[in-house]
């Protein structure tokens, strides 16, 4: 007798099919009942299916937070374009302003951030943002000191965004970054307004480029000593730092020797001058917009990783021995031209 026959009900040959709802079936029939190999099967994969939903919760949830501090890194490395609608008087003092707006408006100053937000947790973006603004303080440093007022002492707008924009690490650095754009802005107007001096002519142009000759050293000496450690992988925290630090004032320069050079048109005229000018835009571009997934400083071939720090060394060397000789090829140029003065004949192009 199989367990249909052996149900309490009368078989029925025709009509709907009847599902007996109760736990009123004999004994027999429940120990000889045996489960659909259907349902078995949607079973086991109901089970693998919530089990799988899980450990992608899981994973999705411990993967949120590094998303987010990978999202916050945001490196403002574009060119500077002034708005040709309102020209500056200072462009200089139009790229700084525009640079530190960026920084402000865009990604934010990391250091100001609380432990818990994303950008607490990076390290190229602050080593980027405190070598940014420590050049441009050093560099709104020397305006200052070219830019004399009638009592020879340095503009007082220049000299406080150059202080302002010292990285303090007792102080938030975003309100000090505001003052500062703030002061280069009012300089900009007494300047429009022939208020101010300018911090042109062609010593403070050799200055200027002596000065960013020297953030190639600095860059330099930076890397190459974090290149002879090697004691990360990758990359150690001091090797991204060092990294990005170059990027940071590759891209100052990069944006501020085009306005310096500018605003001294007599010396752009010779061709020494003009090859050298365009060599040294893009050795600086090229430094600048290194930018490598991950930051990596590995000896041996290369073959799996490579090795940012000794590029990075040399792209920024190259910019610094092109801003020399521009320098040399301007003194040569200022020479000839003063010496066709006195004696009348006409100067080497």
């Amino acid at each position: 007798m199989n367990n249909v026959e052996k149900l309490p009900v009368k078989a029925r040959e025709d009509g709907l099919a009847v599902t007996l709802i109760g736990t009123d079936l004999p004994d027999s029939y429940l120990e000889e009942a045996e489960p659909s190999p259907l349902m078995q099967t949607a079973e086991w994969w109901w089970g693998r299916g919530i089990k799988a939903l899980k450990v992608l919760g899981l994973l999705a949830i411990a993967a949120f937070y590094p998303t987010l501090v990978a999202g916050s890194h945001d490196i403002k490395d574009e060119p500077v374009v002034l708005s040709a609608e309102r020209p500056w008087t200072s462009p200089e003092t139009g790229i700084i302003i525009t640079m530190i707006g960026r920084e402000i408006a865009g990604p934010g100053w990391a250091n100001d951030r609380p432990g818990w937000h994303p950008q607490a947790r990076l390290t190229g973006l602050p080593a980027w943002q405190e070598a940014l603004s420590s050049s441009m303080s050093e560099y709104t440093r020397l305006m200052s000191m070219q830019a004399k007022t009638p009592r020879g002492t340095a503009d007082p707008d220049l000299s406080a965004a150059a202080r302002l924009l010292v990285v303090d690490p007792q102080l938030e650095q975003t309100p000090r970054l505001a003052a500062a754009a703030e002061a280069l802005a009012r300089y900009e107007g007494r300047l429009e307004r022939d208020l101010a001096s300018d911090a042109t002519g062609f010593e403070n142009l050799l200055d200027k480029l002596g000065l960013m000759a020297s953030w190639s050293d600095i860059s330099v000496a930076e890397l190459g000593e974090q290149s002879n450690l090697r004691d990360g992988w990758p990359a150690s925290e001091a090797d991204v730092q060092a990294f990005y630090a170059a990027r940071a004032r590759a891209q100052l320069a990069s944006q501020l020797i085009t306005a310096s050079l500018n605003a001294e048109p007599d010396t752009l005229v010779s061709e020494a001058v003009q090859s050298r000018i365009d060599r040294l835009v893009a050795a600086w571009r090229k430094a600048a917009t290194l930018d490598p997934l991950l930051v990596s400083n590995q000896s041996g071939d290369a073959r799996l990783m490579a090795d940012h720090l000794a590029m990075m060394a040399f792209y920024i060397s190259e910019a610094g021995r092109a801003t020399r000789d521009l320098g040399g090829a301007i003194i040569i140029d200022a020479e000839e031209r003063a010496e066709a003065a006195r004696t009348g004949a006409p100067a080497a192009q």
